[in-house]
């Protein structure tokens, strides 16, 4: 296995990064336990050396755009074994609730998330998630038992993080429930935070022309000059996707290049499966008319950064028109923590690197 180490080490060297302290000492904490758990030795030989010690995984947590995902992505390409898997929390728990509700109306299957579990395991045993962040009761009320079995199979997780385990779900109902999980996190998991004061994105942002503000009549010609070069000038055509049995109607796309209304998307009740649809279908995304939104719009915030999370996981190009900068959209509120990512993927996604 090359180490992830020397591969953060060389990009130094290339002037690819920045030096960063905080980095390289993650970097060399992460290293060691991948070297250790990816080696030779058996888990239950190594339980043997380290009765009581041995960890289960990485939770890599920091403020936005200090290189939790970069990091995590040197790992995922250090480490040379097939079954492994980096995937969006999100769309990881959707896979999950997806299998879970096939087989549930078996009757031979005594314990349908035992089963799920056991077999996710069985399919990946290095398994990297990015943005991990709870918001669901569904989610929150089986991670324990999840992440339980997929330690006792032998997969190793490693997640990247906002928000540092003790403030996991913190509002979220029935939360009493899921502190267990909190405990088991940090009992159970290499617990690192990266905190620099830097956001390396906002830092690379260029004049990309991808994000137009304020919105007036220059900004609203620009976004149709540029779907018009983009689709040699198609007409609209509607299109239907379908997620689980639902419609989603676009009503505005050409050539694999769709165009939404923010009220389309984050004022009607959307969620992650849906983003992640649209994320797959097309190729180039335009989001416009996007409000500056008061406090009490947290609904409509939350929706807008699942939607930036999917568009950014995929690597696809958003053009954007909003009444602001992406600092000013969402101030205050009960979402201005998690917004802070999507403030800081916003910038990285006009930078020369992400385009």
């Amino acid at each position: 296995m090359k180490s992830s180490l020397s591969t953060y080490k060389n990009y130094i060297k290339k002037n690819l990064i920045k030096f960063d302290p905080n980095q390289e000492l993650a970097m060399t904490a992460i290293d060691q336990f991948l070297s250790n758990e990816f080696s030779l030795k058996s888990k239950i030989y190594k339980k043997l050396l380290n009765p009581g010690k041995s960890k289960n995984g990485i939770y890599l947590y920091g403020e936005a755009g200090v290189g939790k995902t970069m990091l995590m992505d040197i790992c995922f390409s250090s480490i040379k074994i097939k079954r492994k898997k980096r995937i969006h929390f999100q769309e990881f728990m959707i896979d999950i609730h997806n299998r879970l509700h096939k087989i549930r109306n078996s009757k031979q299957i005594k314990d349908p998330l035992a089963t799920v579990a056991e077999e996710v395991a069985s399919e990946i045993k290095f398994l990297c998630f990015d943005e991990f962040q709870v918001t669901d009761i569904a989610d929150a009320s089986i991670l324990k038992k999840l992440f339980t079995i997929l330690f006792d199979q032998g997969t190793i997780i490693f997640s990247t993080s906002n928000i540092k385990p003790s403030n996991l779900y913190l509002e979220g109902l029935h939360r009493d429930r899921f502190v267990p999980f909190i405990d088991y996190i940090e009992n159970d998991c290499l617990v690192i935070n990266i905190d620099s004061g830097k956001d390396y994105r906002k830092n690379r942002i260029i004049d990309a022309e991808i994000y137009y503000s304020p919105l007036n009549d220059l900004t609203e010609e620009a976004m149709d000059k540029i779907f018009n070069n983009i689709t040699n000038g198609s007409s609209y055509e509607e299109k239907i996707l379908f997620v689980k049995g639902r419609e989603i109607r676009v009503e505005r796309q050409a050539l694999g290049c769709a165009r939404f209304d923010f009220e389309e998307l984050c004022v009607k009740p959307l969620g992650a499966e849906d983003y992640l649809a649209i994320s797959k279908e097309f190729d180039i995304i335009f989001i416009e008319k996007i409000p500056i939104l008061p406090s009490e719009k947290r609904n409509e915030a939350k929706r807008f950064v699942s939607l930036i999370d999917a568009l950014y996981d995929n690597r696809k190009r958003v053009f954007i028109s909003a009444e602001g900068q992406p600092e000013e959209i969402y101030k205050k509120g009960d979402s201005q923590f998690e917004f802070k990512r999507c403030v800081s993927r916003l910038h990285e996604m006009r930078s020369k690197e992400y385009l």
